[in-house]
């Protein structure tokens, strides 16, 4: 009867820590998104706002003020990574390569405009 009681315990103990394993894990997972928010100021044509760093960074969306031409882009300076997209207000570019990337957002729209932009890992 004591090796059940033995059994019962480790099983208990096991339980425990496999659940303690799961939510540590969940909570790094969480942990490691990071978003960065850049610009959200007044620049001329073809001016940009720029994330301070390079990240991981899989997603970037930026927005202007007057709704006036923009574009949004995942690069890397001295690599091959050059990922862009337009819109009119707002734009959203994707890259889902996993390498360091920097975050713009470009004024395109013919006039000074305040822009900014958000990038997430």
């Amino acid at each position: 009867m004591r090796e059940r009681s033995i059994r019962t315990r480790a099983a208990a103990v096991g339980a425990a820590l496999l659940s303690v394993l799961a939510v540590s894990l969940g909570t790094a997972s969480a942990a490691s998104a990071f978003s960065e928010s850049f610009g959200f100021y007044e620049v001329g044509n073809n001016g940009f706002v720029q994330s301070a760093g390079a990240h991981t960074f899989y997603r970037n969306s930026g927005a202007g003020s007057n709704g006036g031409r923009l574009a949004c882009q995942l690069f890397q300076k001295e690599g091959s990574v050059n990922e862009v997209e337009h819109g009119n207000g707002g734009c959203t570019v994707l890259y889902f390569g996993g390498a360091f990337v920097w975050a713009r957002v470009y004024n395109e729209s013919g006039v000074s405009e305040v822009i900014g932009g958000e990038a997430e890992t």
